[in-house]
């Protein structure tokens, strides 16, 4: 975990600094200024919220999930808002992806997503871990984070022309994935117990 958390400090920054899918002036400052001064416990806080600015996703402090098992644990939003939120930013990586003219800016956000390709897979695994003593790894809900991941960061080789397409014919398959990954978020957060309008409005569009 705490090698995840590391990574993840390193994916936000390249993010932060590449200006891809990344979150305004005034945050990227912030991020700056939160990375030289925090504490140890201040490090985990920041290593939550910043899976959220991966593709542009406003940080939040929802609280990351921990891999403790709990008889009576009621699910609840902020114990997978990373994954709705990364949902929700797909949106506007499938707006680049589908623009050849916008694949720079499509390709720094996908290289650094790939940095840390298991960092959403670790967290829905932990969120699982609250509901399911035993194998929570190989959980089918868990499954379906780790394809969405799988299948985001496959559009990095896909725009960089190592798969056999280009222009028009590359932007339409990584729309396509794009769109399969939300699916498979869809899913997951269908699948989680989480009431709530955000979720449902969310697993309905897709």
């Amino acid at each position: 975990m705490h090698t995840m958390k590391v990574s993840l400090l390193l994916v936000a920054s390249t993010i932060v600094s590449t200006g891809a899918f990344a979150p305004s002036a005034h945050s990227q400052q912030r991020v700056a200024q939160t990375e030289l001064s925090m504490t140890s416990g201040g490090r985990r806080e920041f290593a939550k919220s910043a899976a959220a600015s991966v593709f542009g996703v406003v940080a939040t402090t929802a609280a990351f999930p921990e891999n403790a098992f709990a008889k009576d644990y009621e699910p609840k939003f902020d114990d997978l808002k990373q994954i709705y939120g990364l949902g929700v930013s797909l949106d506007r990586l499938n707006e680049k992806v589908s623009d050849p003219d916008k694949w720079g800016a499509a390709l720094e956000g996908l290289r650094a997503f790939n940095r840390d390709p298991n960092f959403y897979g670790g967290y829905a695994r932990n969120y699982i871990s609250k509901s399911v003593k035993n194998n929570a790894d190989g959980d089918e809900r868990v499954g379906y984070i780790r394809q969405a991941s799988n299948v985001i960061g496959s559009c990095q080789e896909l725009l960089e022309g190592r798969q056999g397409l280009d222009g028009a014919d590359a932007a339409a398959e990584a729309s396509k994935r794009v769109k399969r990954a939300q699916g498979l978020i869809a899913k997951f957060l269908g699948a989680s117990g989480v009431e709530d309008e955000r979720v449902a409005a969310f697993v309905s569009a897709h």
